[in-house]
């Protein structure tokens, strides 16, 4: 049976940069079928992301599939679980679930605008994670905002089937060489 990953990039980044090539490249080695998956990030939504990302995966039709997201793309990852992946690999997952609204700052909500800001109230990270039962592997930097770490060990904390992964020295920074080894390192 093929094994296949789809990579979906963080916000207003895409799949041909030289990082997500790096990572695609240790799944090869692993002989995965590497899909990488662009989202059309101008003035979406997260419901826009997620219907995208899922309309994509629907259209190959495939059983046996594992999903790499970074930040945003984490949370599109995490929040198409109805799709049923074998394997989530989240890193860097967002803190933007309905949850998280009361705590982040008014910078970041501001820089991604009203409509996702009322957007994200539809997404229940309670919610979800009741129906997330596949494995489940969560990096994160050590140096990340406090926001992202937390929402790291919450996810790690209520998913049974998880593995959390603190990356040294590493901020909100998928490139970063240490993040890239600690990747390749689960991936081997």
């Amino acid at each position: 049976m093929e094994k296949i990953i789809y990579i979906i990039p963080g916000y207003s980044e895409y799949t041909k940069e030289k990082k997500y090539k790096k990572i695609g490249s240790f799944f090869k080695k692993k002989r995965y079928d590497v899909k990488y998956i662009d989202i059309s990030w101008k003035y979406k939504t997260m419901s826009d992301y997620v219907k995208e990302f899922e309309e994509k995966v629907l259209k190959d039709n495939l059983n046996n599939f594992s999903i790499l997201g970074f930040s945003f793309g984490a949370m599109i990852a995490f929040s198409s679980i109805k799709l049923k992946p074998k394997q989530l690999f989240l890193c860097s997952l967002s803190p933007y679930f309905k949850e998280d609204l009361p705590k982040i700052k008014p910078s970041w909500k501001s820089a991604v605008g009203k409509r996702m800001m009322k957007d994200v109230e539809n997404f229940s990270f309670n919610k979800l994670v009741k129906k997330v039962n596949c494995k489940t592997f969560l990096f994160v930097g050590e140096k990340e905002h406090p926001l992202v770490l937390e929402r790291t060990k919450i996810a790690h904390k209520n998913l049974k089937n998880s593995k959390l992964i603190v990356v040294p020295n590493a901020k909100h920074d998928i490139g970063n060489e240490n993040y890239l080894k600690v990747i390749e390192k689960i991936v081997n």
